[in-house]
């Protein structure tokens, strides 16, 4: 074992070579995962669940939405991993004249080693469907991104426009919307958040994820409260309209018409929007196996889902006490700005907004930057060049698998799909162990050496250095940030940016790509190992066939509520 502790004699470049470790913990990457989805967005459940129906067709869209949600995330993840070049891994195949065990040995010690993933959106894009495809997935993922940042910026001046109000009174007859003074509260936030928008990693981001999720079930339950309390008729809320309101019902079980359920349902496929980051959070999350994997996505979706159900329905329960019999796309607008409970739920959620912020900028940055290093003027005056020290230490660690990942009767799985490997073995039996690994002397199964192939090349670095610097994700993060928060200062409402991104840009961010992607990358990457007849095989095409089903009500979804978008936002007299 004594191969596995080399990284101590490093010394001086533990700093450098951590850098280029894979550090997020599945507690990490959860966290991460959530305050990319669990947001503003959230505050418009309500009126989605109004629209739908809470009792019936509400609750059943949510867990549609969640379970396809949890699958494109899987298809993002493998086709990430299928599109990492093979040329990646060539140094492992040397020697391949050598003795099995040895070849076996640093083929697989790589794959164990923990070295970051360096697998992209837009890459993963590019192997799929061409080089054009890289340009227009950069622009997609930097579009919404930067749209969201916006968007958050209203929503975050919104949740301060009280606290400003009371210091700094407004023009007359002034509503919502930006006033100098709410502006530069806006501003003053963001300016102190900014620093966190130049961080490299995202698991550095773990504890900001805890603080924005904690946040944000603060305002869910000030909202479930505040609900019960009306439907039970206590407090005082809107009882001299209570009467009014009281005919349309604050529970139904079907949408009063189909334009609703249009109007509804981007409301739903946008709160589970958090793709852009998913590749960037696998990159560093430790020994991403398969097991891993899922149980990362499944433990993220799931308590989202629970949270959206508890804000949607009781949110929706709100109507009842409302003049109008309905709630707003911000549920918060609903209650009174002088109640002190709704006063907590608002701070909490400019907390949240605030915290959400990299999470937002983030991925656009290191597209960007990404871009900026790849031109003549990016590598010349950018680049910042590795030195031996930090060579020696991203080439020659090979650090144990981390402690904190159970490995009962001394066996782990590597594979990232058992269903997509070659049919080698009973599907029941783990097809890799740790003494395949190299650890226990024995060489590893020849069957699975494209697999293990393309798990090392995942796993490693295109390079120290020669795609980052401090200065280029520093001042590309400022400038996204900066100028995202600048135009947001000039915008009165973000409704038609919401209904057009979320109906669009959404969709064809989280399913539609992905799904597309997933399968021109398996198909060229897996066919041949699978043989017809047996029980890989069906499991192959049974995820095939999920993906085509995916894309088939996904595409026309698409057309159908960005053609509703924009009736509502240019041609509809409401």
């Amino acid at each position: 074992m004594e191969a596995f502790r080399r990284d101590g004699d490093v010394g001086s470049t533990d700093n450098e070579g951590n850098e280029n470790k894979r550090q997020g913990t599945i507690s990490s990457a959860r966290f991460n995962l959530l305050s990319s989805m669990v947001g503003g967005g959230s505050l418009s459940l309500p009126l989605a669940f109004h629209q739908t129906g809470n009792l019936l067709v509400a609750p059943i869209l949510l867990l549609v939405t969640s379970v396809l949600a949890q699958q494109s995330i899987i298809f993002l993840v493998k086709a990430g991993v299928y599109s990492t070049p093979r040329w990646q891994q060539g140094a492992s195949r040397d020697n391949e004249g050598d003795s099995t065990a040895a070849s076996g040995s640093r083929q697989n010690n790589d794959l164990i080693s923990n070295k970051k993933g360096n697998v992209s959106y837009e890459n993963m894009a590019s192997q799929a469907f061409g080089p054009r495809a890289r340009i227009f997935s950069s622009s997609l993922v930097c579009a919404c991104c930067f749209f969201a940042t916006i968007g958050y910026s209203v929503l975050l001046r919104d949740m301060l426009e009280p606290i400003v109000d009371s210091i700094v009174t407004p023009p007359e007859g002034m509503g919502g919307g930006p006033t100098l003074a709410r502006n530069a509260a806006m501003i003053i936030v963001v300016l102190c958040i900014s620093p966190l928008t130049t961080w490299k990693n995202l698991t550095a981001l773990r504890n900001v994820g805890a603080a924005s999720m904690a946040s944000v079930l603060t305002v869910g339950l000030c909202v479930a409260y505040r609900s019960i309390e009306c439907q039970l008729g206590v407090g005082g809320i809107h009882q001299d309209d209570e009467g009014d309101s009281e005919d349309s019902g604050s529970m139904q079980a079907f949408p009063l018409s189909t334009k609703e359920l249009l109007d509804a349902v981007p409301l739903f496929i946008s709160s589970f929007i958090c793709h852009f980051n998913v590749l960037p959070i696998h990159n560093e999350l430790m020994c991403p196996t398969s097991d891993r994997v899922r149980q990362w996505v499944r433990t993220s979706i799931w308590p989202a889902t629970l949270f959206y159900y508890l804000i949607g329905f009781t949110g929706s329960l709100y109507a009842k006490c409302t003049p109008s019999g309905s709630v707003q796309g911000n549920i918060l607008l609903d209650f009174d700005e002088d109640d002190p409970l709704l006063l907590l739920g608002r701070l909490c959620l400019a907390i949240t907004i605030t915290l959400a912020f990299p999470m937002l900028v983030i991925p656009a940055r290191d597209i960007l930057v990404r871009s900026i290093m790849g031109t003549q003027f990016g590598r010349r005056f950018l680049s910042s060049k590795p030195n031996n020290q930090q060579i020696a230490a991203t080439y020659n660690d090979t650090t144990d698998i981390p402690c904190d990942i159970a490995m009962p009767d001394g066996l782990t799985t590597i594979e990232f799909e058992s269903m997509e490997i070659s049919q080698i073995r009973n599907i029941e039996e783990p097809l890799l162990a740790l003494e395949s690994l190299g650890v226990g002397g024995a060489p590893p199964p020849e069957d699975d050496d494209e697999f293990v192939d393309n798990m090392s090349a995942s796993s490693k670095q295109l390079g120290c250095g020669d795609t980052d610097s401090k200065a280029a994700r520093t001042s590309v993060a400022l400038v996204v940030f900066w100028s995202a928060a600048a135009l947001a200062c000039s915008v009165q409402s973000i409704d038609v940016v919401w209904d057009l991104v979320g109906s669009s840009f959404s969709i064809m961010l989280a399913f539609l790509i992905p799904c597309g992607a997933y399968l021109k990358l398996a198909r060229r990457k897996r066919f041949d190992g699978i043989h017809d007849g047996g029980m890989g095989f069906r499991w192959w095409m049974l995820s095939r066939a999920v993906a085509w089903i995916m894309i088939l009500v996904f595409a026309p979804l698409m057309v159908i509520s960005t053609g509703n978008a924009v009736y509502n936002s240019f041609f509809s007299k409401k």
